[in-house]
């Protein structure tokens, strides 16, 4: 892919996180790897449902940032992208967003299985659990990274973060987006399950004889 292609695929995939109610504010990242080895990334601080193809922030094959003079700076979460190319040679997109209910699901410990729903096993797999780190670590980076190698014989393409949303991988950042999509469905269809057993629950109680 070169790179005018990725810029436009890039702001076309953030505008849909935000579309989706998936970011908020300055939230979430994606990222590129172009035909060249070199990656194109969405900048810190920049409403990612709002962004130009100008605002992309350009980084050599190392991961070094392409200088602009005043230009933006790339996201704070870059350690994250850099990690899991460097781990999986074969995708070429990344992205991460804090997913509502991906967040509200690990804050009650909750790990929801993508094995639970046909569609979520079919495009998912196996999506592991990263638990906690501090964002933008380089700690984190290399554990989100693993998670997307631990089994070789069919590698993850998205993974949860505890308490910090989720990352996906793939061809192209619509991709990549798309399994961010299916991860937010398979959180919010578990958060309903959990939701009607309790009330299920709370009724058999209540229509119990004194």
């Amino acid at each position: 892919m070169d790179r005018s292609t990725a810029a436009e695929a890039i702001v076309r995939a953030s505008a849909r996180l935000g579309r989706r109610g998936l970011i908020a504010a300055a939230e979430g990242n994606l990222s590129c790897r172009l035909d060249d080895g070199s990656i194109l990334v969405t900048p810190s601080g920049y409403r990612k449902d709002e962004l130009t193809v100008d605002d992309l922030v350009d980084l050599d094959p190392a991961g070094v940032v392409v200088a602009r003079d005043g230009g933006p700076q790339p996201t704070s979460d870059l350690a994250i992208h850099l990690a899991v190319y460097e781990a999986r040679p074969d995708i070429r997109a990344v992205a991460h967003a804090h997913l509502p209910a991906s967040m509200g699901l690990t804050l009650a410990a909750e790990r929801p299985d993508a094995n639970a729903l046909p569609e979520t096993a079919a495009h998912l797999r196996n999506v592991p659990f990263v638990p906690f780190g501090e964002m933008g670590s380089v700690e984190l980076a290399r554990r989100i990274a693993a998670a997307f190698v631990e089994d070789p014989g069919a590698a993850p393409v998205a993974v949860i973060l505890e308490r910090h949303g989720a990352v996906a991988v793939g061809e192209a950042p619509d991709r990549a987006v798309d399994r961010l999509e299916l991860v937010e469905v398979l959180c919010r269809a578990w958060r309903d399950a959990l939701l009607v057993r309790a009330a299920r629950a709370v009724l058999s109680e209540s229509s119990r004889p004194d």
